[in-house]
This record gives structure tokens, sequence and C-alpha cells, in this order.
């Protein structure tokens, strides 16, 4: 679905969604984590599984 007329504000450090834009209906909530992708040519953000941000975070904190 392809949406219009939104406002979105981008920055280096975050995107601040427009106000009129329901996340509750993605079933994204506060906490949820994403990470860029790149699908032919486009940058996509692609929601990341709690169970894996939690074993990437275990991972990552092993090699500090």
């Amino acid at each position: 679905m392809k949406y219009y007329d939104y406002e979105w504000d981008l920055e280096p450090n975050r995107i601040l969604l427009d106000e009129e834009l329901n996340v509750d209906k993605l079933g994204w909530k506060a906490g949820d984590y994403f990470k860029v992708a790149n699908v032919d040519g486009r940058a996509m953000l692609v929601k990341v599984d709690p169970l894996e941000k939690f074993l990437r975070d275990g991972v990552d904190n092993e090699k500090a």
C-alpha cells in the first residue's frame, strides 16, 4: 500500500513519522527494533524479531 501526503522528518540519527500514521495498525510498539536493508537498490526498514535482537546483543556483548 502506498501512502501520500504524509510528513516525515529525516535526520541522520532518527526518522520522525507523521502524527497521522497509526503504527498500532502495523503491530509496532515502543521498544521495537528495525534494521536497514538494501533490496534491489532501495533502502528498507525491516522489523527485527525480539529474540533475534536479544541473541545478537548477547553475541556483541561477548566480543566487547
